[in-house]
This record gives C-alpha cells, structure tokens and sequence, in this order.
C-alpha cells in the first residue's frame, strides 16, 4: 500500500510538471514514450510478438502516433498505417511458421489502436487554449469512478459484475461509479466556472461524466479480460504497485476518445 501511495504521489507531481510547467512539446514526447512502452507491454507480456522483430517494429511505430494525430494530420496517419500493414503482412508470408494472422491482428492493435486511443489525451490539450484544463476530464471521470465503485462495492456488493474477468467487481459498485464520475464533472464545471468564467451545462456534464465512467469501467474490463485470456497478472512494472502502463491508464485509454468527441461534438462547457 505503501508503494502505491508512494508512486501516485511521484506520478501526479510528474504530469503536473509535464502538462502544465513544460512546453506541450514536452508532452507530446512523453505520450510518445508512453505508447510506445504500451505497445510493448501489450505484445511483448501477453506473448503476442515476443521474441520476434515485429515487436520492436510495432513499438516504433506507436511511438510516433501521438505525432501523427496531433501534428501529421490524415495523410500521415493514412501513411503510417499502410507502411506497418504492408510490413506486417509481408513478413508473415515469408516468416510463415512464426508469424500469423492473430499476431499481424495483435500486432496493428499495439501499434496502432491502442496509441491512437490514448493519443486522446494529447489532442484534447492542444485542441484550445484550455486544453490543459480540459484534459483533466476523463481523468477526474475516471478516478471518481473508481473511488465510489470501491466505496459503494465494499459497502453494499453483492452481485458480480463479471467474475470471470474481475471478480471484485460488482454491480452495485458499477452503480456507484456511474454516480461518482457524474458528480466528479459536476464539481469541474463548477470550478471551470469560477476560475475560467465557462458556462457549462450541468446537465450534460453529469451525463457525460456518467458515461465517461462507463467508459472507463469497459476500458478496465478491456484490459483485464487480455490479462485474464493471456494468464498474466499485471503488463509491466513501470509504475511500482500499480502495474505498467496499460495497469495505469486502462479506464482512461476508453474515456480520453469519448471526451474528445463530446468536446468537439457538443456544448458540455
């Protein structure tokens, strides 16, 4: 417990510095980082690619997806995924024995799916000029949802949610997280409006923060049913007492895209 403590302190002060001290370069670079070590934890610790180059082809490229969406536009991400399509098959048809159609599958997932997703986040802070405010949407949504999931699930669990991937997880805590990640946008609207003068509307911020927590429930779920399928506990130890990157940001990696979209879509704030 100490460890985890320990560790979400360290990381918090790291993305403070890197969001909202550093040029947004900076964090760019990071999120490229961050890819890139997701796609190896993806392919590398489910056993997907391991031992094979295709790994480290698949993390060069995920690597480089932040800077695709954010500064390349379509043409560069169109570019960079027939480049990796075009690898990927080839070196299976002449590498036949190793290398099939599931790891080709896999290995698009870790280069490409999985970056693009979490790239979220980076898109959304340079999207305007309060991007770095607004980015702390599907994080607080996503935090919220777990804090009163855990609450409300220890508290009144009773019924399991979906015991063969998490068996922890219960109904009554799903509930409880849906209301949480509601109320946690109630509260940003309210601050965003007293620092920033916004007008948000309430009601869709506590709709979209309820469905951002079913977002990142499913995101959750995501993640542990490849850990489960794949018989592994947790993809890395980057983060000590947490897991690795995909342990990390697993809620968030399917609530950022939804924010993206609701930012761009509608009129929360």
């Amino acid at each position: 417990m100490k460890t985890r403590v320990i560790t979400a302190i360290v990381a918090i002060a790291i993305f403070i510095v890197v969001i909202y001290v550093l040029p947004p370069f900076a964090a760019v670079a990071a999120f490229c980082a961050l890819c890139a070590i997701a796609a190896y934890e993806l392919l590398g610790a489910t056993g997907a690619l391991k031992g094979h180059p295709l790994l480290w082809v698949s993390c060069a490229f995920a690597f480089f997806v932040p800077l695709f969406t954010c500064y390349g536009g379509e043409g560069a991400i169109l570019a960079g995924v027939y480049a990796y399509a075009c690898i990927s098959f080839l070196w299976a048809i002449f590498d036949y024995k190793r290398l099939g159609f599931s790891q080709v599958a896999e290995g698009f997932l870790g280069a490409f799916v999985i970056p693009f997703l979490l790239s979220s986040i980076i898109r959304i802070m340079i999207s305007c000029d309060l991007g770095r405010q607004y980015i702390l949407m599907p994080f607080l949504a996503a935090w919220c949802s777990d804090s009163a999931a855990y609450i409300t699930g220890r508290c009144c669990g009773k019924h399991k949610l979906a015991p063969h991937v998490s068996p922890k997880k219960t109904i009554e805590g799903a509930i409880g997280g849906l209301a949480g990640g509601a109320l946690g946008m109630v509260l940003f609207g309210l601050a965003m409006h007293h620092f920033y003068n916004a007008a948000p509307n309430y009601w869709l911020l506590a709709l979209a923060g309820g469905v951002g927590a079913a977002a990142g429930q499913c995101g959750d779920l995501a993640m542990s049913l490849i850990k489960r399928n794949c018989g592994i506990k947790d993809y890395g130890k980057l983060f000590p007492g947490h897991g690795g990157v995909l342990d990390r940001f697993d809620s968030v990696l399917f609530t950022a895209p939804l924010f993206e979209i609701l930012l761009a879509f509608t009129g929360i704030l």
